[in-house]
């Protein structure tokens, strides 16, 4: 029977939507900042060494799957990562906020010993100004570190903060910031190499359609790419995509979850280390029912088993499909 704590982690259309949202933005920018190279770097060149850089930029990421391909099965070695990456997404996130107690660790030994303290305290002045920058602009991206802020985070002269040197709201911001880092990291970089690889196929086929046909070739070129990047991307894609996406949705409810208990309850707001540690062991236990949920290794092995037909799909279907693809379109526009 699941509990009613269990229950709170099954994703909804909101998590879907957070997570669909930033998979699209990141294609989009990655897509836009590729063409801008490209084009910078044909306005500078030739077009010879534009397909090298395009050519070595969008094979650097199948680098690692041709590795391993090169000892396994193509589609194992595919289905490898991918399942790596959504095991990462989903159950890494709950295994992130663990660090918190390494944090706590470091703070006491920072407050027993002094030197190590000012050590400590020189390292963080370098990145101070990247610290000022994120606390000033996340806080706009989620209301609840906003009021995280403003909550009292006030510190006794005697306080285990004051004696290690270290700022309470940053050590509560960094503890309710951390677990959207794994889900967010993962649909950048998903979209990004989409993006990536979407640029990679307009603008080569745009620019070897100009260079047959002229101008009047372009259009036909881009439609071409366009199409085929599809037919290249969607047998497999319709399917790891969508994983790809649930997974991320996953680790994004069990962050909101774990990050809104810190402020409703009002966590990490003790000057001892005993008060700090009662909060993280109470947090070590969302993120234990996280993990060990029935609802979580259900979804984890629905993911891995779709990954494996879409892996199947990638090298034994999508191949055929994108070369049926292609000569179809190259009679249709040209």
């Amino acid at each position: 029977m699941k509990t009613k704590k269990e229950n709170n982690f099954h994703i909804s259309c909101q998590e879907i939507g957070w997570s669909s949202r930033i998979f699209i933005l990141s294609v989009y920018f990655a897509f836009m900042i590729s063409m801008v190279f490209y084009l910078l770097t044909l306005a500078t060149t030739s077009p010879e060494p534009v397909n090298t850089a395009i050519t070595s930029g969008t094979s650097m990421a199948m680098k690692k799957v041709e590795s391993l391909g090169e000892h396994l099965k193509l589609m194992w070695s595919i289905f490898f990562f991918n399942s790596l990456a959504v095991i990462t997404t989903s159950v890494g996130t709950g295994l992130l906020p663990y660090i918190q107690n390494i944090s706590i660790a470091e703070i006491k030994l920072r407050a027993k010993n002094q030197k190590y303290s000012k050590c400590s305290v020189k390292l963080e002045k370098t990145f101070s100004i990247f610290s000022f920058l994120i606390k000033n602009n996340v806080q706009h991206l989620d209301k609840g570190i906003a009021i995280l802020r403003a909550q009292n985070n006030y510190e006794q002269e005697t306080s285990i903060w004051k004696r290690a040197k270290y700022n309470k709201e940053n050590f509560r911001l960094l503890a309710y910031v951390v677990p959207y880092l794994i889900p967010i990291t993962a649909l950048v970089l998903n979209g990004t190499l989409l993006g990536i690889m979407l640029s990679f196929f307009v603008f080569n086929g745009v620019l070897s359609a100009y260079e047959l046909t002229g101008l009047q070739g372009m259009l036909p070129g881009f439609l071409f790419s366009v199409l085929y990047f599809f037919a290249y991307i969607l047998p497999h894609g319709i399917i790891e995509l969508p994983v790809i996406i649930t997974a991320a949705s996953l680790g994004y409810r069990f962050a909101r979850i774990y990050s809104h208990e810190i402020v409703e309850n009002k966590l990490f707001l003790g000057d001892e280390a005993e008060s700090i540690e009662k909060d993280i062991l109470y947090m070590n236990r969302i993120s234990s029912q996280y993990i060990r949920s029935s609802y979580l290794c259900t979804m984890l092995s629905i993911m891995l088993i779709l990954l494996l037909i879409a892996s199947y799909i990638e090298t034994n279907v999508t191949p055929t499909v994108a070369q049926i693809t292609a000569h179809i379109l190259y009679y249709l526009l040209f």
